[in-house]
C-alpha cells in the first residue's frame, strides 16, 4: 500500500512555507516529500499566466499524477508524520475536496498567514528577484487588480487575491474538522519559532520538544542589489526552471546563501498597505471570526512592512 501524506501544508504563499519545508524536515519522526511544493491538487486548475513561458514551464513541473504522486513518498520508512507542503492550494476553492477525497477527512491541515499586504509585496518581491515580473513599480501592480474584481475560483499568480484567506480557506472547514485544522501567523514563526514548533509538533503527534534549527530563513525575497548577478540571475529564470528536476538539491541549496546575501528588501509604502488591505477589509474580519484571533493589527496602515 502506497505511503501519501497525513497532513498538508496549505499556505499561504510567501508566509514562510519553505522556511517550514525544510524545519519540518529535521524532525525524525517527520517525513516531508522531498520536492516542496508537488502541488499535486491543483495541478488539474488552469494557471492564468498563459502568455509566461516561464511560469508555464513551472507549472508543467507541478505533479499531474497519482502515480508521480506517490513516487514522492517512497522513501517513507517509520515516520509518524508524512507531509506535503504546497502553499498554493489556498489559491483555489476546489483543494480542499480534492485533498479529502484523496486523503481521506483524518488528514490534518496547516496553514501560516500573514498580513495580506506584505503578503503581497513579498510575492512582488519574490517574482521580481527570479525574473518573473517586469513591472517595477508595485502600486501599478496593485491598482491593475484592484481594477478588476478579484479572483473567486483560481488565485494563481494574483497579488492581492492571494491574501484573501477567508474566502480559501472557508472550503477546507466545509470539508475537515475544525480540530484537524492548526492556522499560524507569519509573526510566530519569526519571533516564537520554538513555541509554534511546540505547538505543531504537538498536533502532529509527533516528539514536541524536539529542536529544530531555525537560524536559516529560506527563500527570503528581495531584489538582487547587484546589477550586473541581477542581471544574470533573472536572465536565467528560464534555464534554471527547465534544469531544476536534474539538479541535485544540494548544489541548489548552495547557492541560497550566498544569494541572500546580495539581496536588498524595499519598503512596502503606506498607500499599497492601506489600498490592499482596504480592498480586503471584509475578508480580513470574516477571517477572525473564522479562526478566531485577533487580526485588527492588520488594518493599521502605518506599520512597516516584513518582508
Amino acid at each position: 500500500m502506497a505511503n501519501l501524506p497525513n497532513f498538508v501544508v496549505i499556505g499561504a504563499s510567501r508566509c514562510g512555507t519553505t522556511s517550514l519545508h525544510h524545519y519540518l524536515g529535521q524532525h525524525p519522526d517527520i517525513y516531508v516529500s522531498p520536492r516542496k511544493s508537488p502541488n499535486y491538487f491543483v495541478a488539474r486548475d488552469p494557471h492564468p499566466d498563459r502568455e509566461n513561458d516561464t511560469l508555464q514551464a513551472m507549472a508543467r513541473q507541478w505533479t499531474a499524477t497519482r502515480e508521480a504522486y506517490e513516487t514522492l513518498f517512497r522513501g517513507v520508512t517509520t515516520e509518524r508524520a508524512v507531509g506535503d507542503v504546497s502553499p498554493v492550494y489556498m489559491q483555489s476553492i476546489h483543494t480542499a475536496k480534492r485533498i479529502r477525497e484523496t486523503l481521506g477527512s483524518a488528514t490534518k491541515l496547516v496553514a501560516i498567514l500573514r498580513n495580506p499586504a506584505d503578503r503581497a509585496h513579498a510575492h512582488y518581491l519574490g517574482r521580481r528577484r527570479d525574473g518573473l515580473e517586469p513591472v517595477e513599480d508595485f502600486n501599478v501592480l496593485v491598482d491593475r487588480e484592484l481594477a478588476m474584481p478579484l479572483e473567486d475560483d483560481i488565485a494563481f499568480g494574483s497579488y492581492v487575491s492571494c491574501g484573501r484567506y477567508h474566502h480559501f480557506l472557508q472550503p477546507f472547514y466545509e470539508h475537515f474538522a475544525a480540530e484537524n485544522i492548526r492556522i499560524y501567523l507569519f509573526d510566530q514563526l519569526r519571533e516564537d519559532p520554538s513555541g509554534l514548533f511546540r505547538d505543531l509538533f504537538s498536533f502532529l503527534d509527533v516528539d514536541p520538544d524536539y529542536e529544530v534549527d531555525t537560524s536559516f530563513s529560506h527563500n527570503r525575497t528581495g531584489i538582487v542589489a547587484n546589477p550586473l548577478l541581477r542581471s544574470i540571475w533573472t536572465g536565467s529564470v528560464g534555464l534554471r526552471t527547465k534544469m531544476r528536476p536534474y539538479l541535485p538539491a544540494f548544489i541548489r541549496h548552495a547557492s541560497r546563501p550566498l544569494l541572500a546575501q546580495q539581496v536588498s528588501k524595499p519598503i512596502l509604502g503606506a498607500d499599497a498597505r492601506q489600498r490592499i488591505n482596504a480592498a480586503l477589509r471584509k475578508d480580513i474580519q470574516e477571517l477572525q471570526r473564522l479562526i478566531d484571533m485577533d487580526l485588527s493589527d492588520w488594518l493599521v496602515t502605518d506599520s512597516h512592512s516584513n518582508t
